[in-house]
């Protein structure tokens, strides 16, 4: 069957307000041709891992995809080719990340990631943005050093999916499904890459394209609170406004914590002081972050 004749036969059943038919999403070389306007070059990253923890874990592929935008804008231009490499951990991959991933001990074995490849690729980048950059960016830190003076954006933290569109879940399955009607093959590092990118280059019901603000939020400074010594008591009022809990086992304080825009801080420190601990100001502490260290690992 011709693809105009599915096209057709979707339109047809979209039309009678019965069902709702996603399309697969196909590699995009260009959301906007080139116009004279400045432009610089992201890099998408994504990466399979054993595990979660980056200490213990090790990277299973790596994938990386540049493409050009605006920076006032936020336009997306030209995309380039995915740079993808299977590494070998050098130890079986869990069954469950097999199911997930469908990357195998096979796939990976006497594999590696090439540095110099993945060297020049954040050369010429402005920004690294990932789908949760705080799960990423530390495993890249640790196997790749170059990643760790770039500067860095996250397409969940850094837009406001929910405040603006209302949707319900920030994974990226869901965006491009909900934001973009389409579907894709997910958890392999290229095709992560390709779908981020896509939800970057879609716009908000109001318009507003995701990757301008993306670009808005990783140019602030961000204020991280940490609500040391915090009474036990004041557990529910924390976690209403927002705060998560950390173990300590990080390395970092053992207390509740959340990141602020830089703007919000006055507010938010009468707030603690007044609900949380008796009027006492300065009790908790601040953590100044930008796009340079924002998402990183800290231990210790």
């Amino acid at each position: 069957m011709s693809s105009a004749e599915l096209d057709r036969r979707a339109a047809a059943l979209e039309a009678t307000g019965e069902y709702k038919v996603l399309r697969r999403l196909s590699p995009m070389r260009q959301y906007h041709p080139p116009d004279g306007t400045p432009i610089l070059t992201a890099l998408a990253v994504d990466v399979e891992t054993t595990g979660f923890d980056a200490l213990r874990d090790a990277i299973i592929q790596f994938g990386g995809m540049p493409f050009e935008y605006a920076p006032q804008s936020g336009r997306i231009y030209a995309v380039g080719e995915p740079v993808i490499f299977f590494e070998d951990p050098g130890r079986p991959i869990p069954a469950e990340i097999t199911a997930l991933t469908g990357i195998t001990d096979a796939d990976v074995c006497g594999q590696r990631i090439d540095d110099q490849a993945v060297g020049a690729l954040l050369a010429s980048a402005s920004l690294v943005i990932a789908h949760n950059a705080s799960f990423d960016r530390p495993f890249l830190e640790r196997r790749l050093p170059a990643c760790r003076d770039k500067s860095w954006a996250c397409s969940i933290e850094d837009v406001p999916w929910k405040q603006l569109a209302g949707y319900s879940s920030r994974s990226l399955e869901f965006l491009l499904y909900k934001h973009g009607g389409v579907f894709y093959d997910a958890h392999t590092a290229d095709s992560d890459c390709r779908a981020l990118i896509h939800a970057l280059a879609t716009p908000l019901p109001g318009g507003e394209l995701p990757l301008r603000l993306l670009l808005a939020a990783s140019t602030q400074r961000m204020a991280h609170f940490w609500a040391v010594g915090a009474p036990y008591e004041a557990k529910e009022l924390l976690k209403g406004r927002r705060y998560r809990w950390n173990n300590g086992e990080d390395g970092r304080p053992k207390a509740w914590h959340k990141e602020l825009g830089e703007g919000e801080c006055e507010t938010e420190q009468e707030w603690l002081a007044k609900n949380v601990y008796g009027g006492k100001q300065g009790a908790w502490k601040i953590e100044w972050l930008d796009a340079r260290n924002r998402f990183r690992e800290r231990r210790g």
